[in-house]
Formats: structure tokens, sequence, C-alpha cells
């Protein structure tokens, strides 16, 4: 039986580093909430915060028109790999937060202004491209030509920061998340492509509140917490705001512009940036992929407790994130919070019933320190004739534009947490999670600041 009650708190980052450091145990499941919030009503929730439309987009063209008008904007080839999503019946796909099909934003695309300096055809050419091959998403940042950085700082006025030129991205985690998007739910991958590219620079998601936290004070207190922009449509559901730094609309030129082999397209830039923002406190900066942000000490990455945010948010559903891994405070693992069996059971249960689990696995040495860590995305399960026992995972930093096999029994004790369902845990299972400790030791450094002033 899998029991977190006193975990270490493990500030997991899922990028090229991997910070930690020690919390207090937990005393109370208690949430601490702001007093401006305990004094929303039902009278007064609707106005207390800022309005915006999320609303239903309707067209009265007909789908050959929409597929024609699509068409006459893209190359042949790329003719052809839609042709191939209309074969799969992918075209009518509704899976989207508004109900929107893919033709419906491809259309969009085709026919709306995008943003200055992106290209209309380009943008559907990547958008089909990851449809049919969302393996081909890529985590790896493009470098900023020296003159582009000249007249950036000639028009800004500013010097350009030098660690913008070339960037290794810390990005794998949100990376997951937009192949999670292609994969899992075709037209909401469109509809961001489309929102993120066009006038208004965001997508707008509309969720249940049980979603993001079964108690509803407590959904509240996260979503102020991160920063989030949104609005209380009532007390069942609030509608979230996404959208990039500034900065994205400039790595989003670029790959319009010099993108090379191997490289992301400008809609993984522009994705991308939006969830690392969402889940920074909209603190992240796309030239230098850095963030700051109260719940990570590292200038890069998202810990475990941002990540299932954002997770939580793209794909309205509750997540938990399953820490697994013990490590002290100098970075050592010292055990486990689960038998590699659980650990299995939880992700081929979450299989069974459709879900994909991102994970973050740790880099550790021949002392068993932590040196780094990395997310990838498991999205099946394998075996061969002589019972060697196989994850099929996505890793969008391998430089492959297909699946890859990792040996269960090598990757289960690399695995420092996970993304799971509640539905997906055992019955016997004693879930603690971690963003708890992370309030309470916030908490207990404000009242020592506040104490000491």
């Amino acid at each position: 039986m899998l029991k977190i009650e006193n975990i270490n708190n493990n500030y997991y980052n899922a990028g090229k580093s991997l910070s930690v450091k020690t919390s207090p145990a937990i005393t109370s499941s208690n949430t601490s909430i702001p007093s401006d919030l305990k004094r929303v009503t039902g009278q007064n929730v609707l106005a207390y915060y800022p309005s915006f439309g999320a609303g239903k987009d309707k067209t009265s063209v007909s789908k050959k028109q929409q597929i024609n008008t699509i068409k006459s904007k893209i190359d042949r080839n790329t003719q052809i790999l839609l042709n191939r999503l209309e074969q799969k019946g992918i075209m009518e796909n509704n899976s989207s937060n508004d109900g929107s099909t893919v033709l419906d934003n491809l259309y969009k695309i085709a026919t709306e202004p995008r943003i200055s300096g992106l290209s209309t055809k380009q943008i559907l050419t990547e958008v089909i491209q990851a449809l049919n091959n969302p393996y081909s998403i890529t985590q790896k940042f493009g470098d900023i030509p020296s003159n582009v950085a000249r007249e950036i700082s000639q028009e800004t006025g500013k010097d350009f920061p030098s660690q913008a030129l070339n960037v290794v991205s810390s990005s794998c985690v949100v990376a997951s998340m937009e192949f999670n998007l292609a994969q899992k739910m075709p037209a909401e991958f469109v509809r961001f492509a489309q929102g993120l590219s066009g006038k208004n620079y965001c997508v707008d998601k509309n969720i249940n509140m049980s979603a993001i936290d079964s108690n509803y004070a407590t959904g509240l207190w996260k979503l102020k917490s991160f920063n989030s922009e949104y609005k209380i449509d009532n007390w069942d559901n609030v509608t979230v705001r996404i959208k990039p730094d500034r900065s994205a609309i400039v790595r989003a030129r670029v790959q319009t512009s010099y993108r090379d082999k191997g490289e992301r397209s400008c809609v993984d830039a522009l994705i991308q940036s939006a969830l690392l923002n969402l889940g920074s406190q909209n603190t992240y900066d796309a030239l230098t992929d850095e963030r700051a942000g109260i719940f990570n000490q590292d200038k890069n990455g998202l810990t475990d407790f941002e990540k299932t945010f954002v997770e939580t948010i793209v794909f309205e559903k509750p997540k938990i994130s399953v820490v697994y891994q013990n490590i002290d405070e100098n970075g050592y693992l010292t055990g486990y919070n689960a038998e590699p069996n659980e650990t299995k059971e939880h992700i081929l249960k979450s299989l069974r019933l459709g879900q994909n689990v991102i994970v973050g696995y740790t880099h550790l040495d021949e002392d068993k320190k932590v040196n780094g860590g990395h997310e990838i995305t498991i999205v099946d399960y394998e075996q061969d004739a002589d019972g060697t026992e196989y994850f099929v995972c996505n890793d969008t930093d391998d430089n492959l534009d297909e699946s890859v096999r990792y040996k269960v029994n090598d990757l289960l004790p690399l695995i420092h947490h996970a993304g799971i369902s509640k539905e997906a845990l055992g019955k016997d299972d004693i879930i603690c999670e971690p963003w708890r400790e992370i309030i309470t030791e916030f908490q207990q450094m404000l009242a020592a600041e506040k104490a000491g002033a």
C-alpha cells in the first residue's frame, strides 16, 4: 500500500536541474484561505473578478468549403497529410473545451488574422504535421540570430540578454503536455494553436472547480496563488485565461523565419511558453527560458506542484502529484514511498483508463545523488516473448519523431513523481498531496518574516 503522509518536500524541477529542500511534516490538511477570498459570497462572486468572454463561435460555411479554404493555404505535401486526417475522422474530432472541432479551428487559422510576423501557411502546416505525428513535437529551442538580437535591442533600447541566444531547454514537462494534447485531444490542440497565434494571443478554458480542487475555497486559493487570470462563472465553473509572455512572440517569429531541423516549431514555442507562464505564476520569460514565482527556488522548469496545477487546467481533470522517491536535504535518494509493483500498477491502471502518464525521473550518480531530472510521457505497455516488460514512451528531447521503449525495471526506480488521476490510485492508498507541504512551509516563512519585521 502506498502511504505518503510525511513527505520530504522535493522541489523537483522538470528541466535541466533539480533543487531539493526539506519542509516540516504535515500536521493538518486544512488550508489557510486569504481573508479577501473569505468575503466572496453568492451575491458578489460574479462581480468580484474581471470578466472576459469564452463564447462558442459558429460558422455557416460548409465543411467542403472549409476544407477547400484550408487546402488553398497549404502546399501539396501538407494537403496529403490533411487528407489523412479526414480519412481517420480526426477533422470531426471535437475534444475541445468549447466543443469546436479540429476542422473549425483549422479554418479559423486559415481565415482569421495571425500575429504580425507569423505565417498562416506555416502554422497550418505545423499543426497538421503534429496531428499526423505528435511525436514530432520537441522542446528544443532555436538559436536567435545576431541580427535579430540587434534589431530587438534597437527597438527596445535595452541590451539583448546574451543567455537568450542559445538556450538549453527546460520545457520538457510542458512539451509533454503539448504532446498529450495533440495525441489525446486534437481539437483542443488546434484551438490552442489558433488562439495563441491569433489577435487575442490567449486561450480561455472553462473548468469545473472540482477539477482544480475538491474544496471550492482551496481551488480559489490555488488560482489566486498562481496569479491566474480568471473569472468565476458560477458556483461550479471558472474560466481561466492562458497566455504566453510577450517574449514568446519573438521566439515564435524566429522559428517562423529561422527554424532549423530538430528545433521547435512556431506552434511549439507558443504553446510551451503559455503553459510555462501559467505554471510559474506568470513570471516566465521565453527569451531566456527563466522564471521566478513563489513556489520554485530554481529559475528553470516547473516543480511537480506547478506541473500538476498546469496539467489539471489544461486537461480539465484533477491530477495528484504522487511523489515516489524520498530525497534528503543534501540531494541523495534515501528510499521510496511505494513498492515498485505499486508504482507500476498506478501507471498501468492509468493506461487502461486511456490516460497517458507524464513522469519525472531523476538522474542519479553512483552514490545515488540526484544531479538532474527530466520529464517523459508513458503512452503504452508492452511485453516481449521472453517476458521482458517495457514502457512505451515519448521523449521530447531525444531527437526522434517516434516512440521509444524503456525497460520497466530500469525506469521504475528512477521515477520521482507522476501525475496520477484519483481513479488510477488504489483504494487503500493514502495520499497527502505535496502542495500542502509547500503551502505549510510558505506560510511559516511569511510568519517568520513578519515576526522579524
